[in-house]
């Protein structure tokens, strides 16, 4: 009986997993030749290489040759990704020659994840590499510069600090900002910015600390709202809004409405955790 009721209970444990993982999917862009995963920051390519025959006149798989393919397939990703709505990394690197060398790099160093042969010799392989560290510190716009610490105003300052409402009557400070842009056509970008409806930057590289877009991505891409609520990201009480459009010129910003504008102006905490980055866009789950 006791063994009967561990294996319902095992099933249903499975039954649950394969449910929250066909429920939670991450944010793929699928390419030919591979993918981009906008949750974890990770893109994917493989390669392929047929056997050759050797002196001897036998096939030879060819490992080397496939790594080299899903290099090349991997470079052709990387420029296919956009920094901002009017701008990809290829166009970005085709006037940038350290740029380009580069992506090359990062490219070259990227882990083989898997290899495949088949029992006619031919060699599939798989090779992954990530966003943050080396890939967004190349890529990422100049003008995301260092943003020094904020001090707080000295013991007998003159002008004392100015406390909002929730800080005088004790409320919760916001600890990041979750962006649900699910009803939107948004493609993930590296570098997306958020405005008003009045066009005042409310997200860009003013607010940004390159330190933290380098180690961390300028915002993280999820498809679940509950995922998005229970991410370390952006801490115990995130500040939620509904993207309202994208603007209508080549930047494709998304718009917050002037209601959600006032309440994150009024969070002093909000140059704290946009300079960290502690900012998650919520997309449409991939079809």
């Amino acid at each position: 009986m006791k063994s009967h009721q561990i294996l319902i209970l095992g099933i249903f444990v499975l039954g649950m997993t394969m449910f929250t993982a066909k429920a939670l999917p991450n944010c793929l862009q699928s390419l030919e030749n591979g993918h981009i995963d906008w949750t974890t920051g990770l893109f994917t390519a493989t390669g392929h290489a047929s056997p050759e025959i050797n002196a001897e006149g036998k096939a030879v798989g060819m490992p080397g040759s496939a790594r080299a393919c899903a290099t090349r397939n991997l470079i052709a990703i990387l420029k296919q990704i956009k920094i901002s709505g009017d701008l990809t990394v290829g166009e970005y690197a085709s006037t940038h020659d350290a740029i380009l060398a580069g992506i090359e790099k990062v490219a070259q160093d990227a882990r083989v994840c898997r290899q495949l042969y088949t029992s006619a010799l031919d060699v599939d392989v798989w090779v992954e590499a990530t966003f943050y560290g080396r890939f967004l510190q190349l890529v990422l716009p100049d003008h995301i510069r260092q943003i020094p610490k904020i001090s707080e105003l000295k013991q007998g300052s003159a002008e004392p600090v100015k406390k909002t409402l929730s800080a005088v009557v004790g409320a919760k400070p916001y600890t990041g900002l979750i962006v649900d842009a699910r009803t939107l056509n948004f493609e993930p970008l590296l570098y997306p910015t958020i405005v008003s409806e009045q066009g005042r930057e409310i997200y860009s590289s003013v607010f940004i600390s390159r330190e933290f877009a380098v180690q961390n991505g300028v915002c993280s891409y999820l498809c679940d709202m509950g995922q998005a609520l229970a991410s370390a990201r952006t801490g115990s009480n995130p500040l939620v809004v509904k993207a309202l459009r994208k603007t209508g010129d080549k930047t494709g910003a998304i718009v917050m409405s002037m209601a959600d504008a006032k309440t994150l102006d009024r969070e002093t905490e909000r140059h704290i955790f946009l300079k960290e980055c502690r900012v998650i866009v919520v997309v449409k789950p991939p079809v």
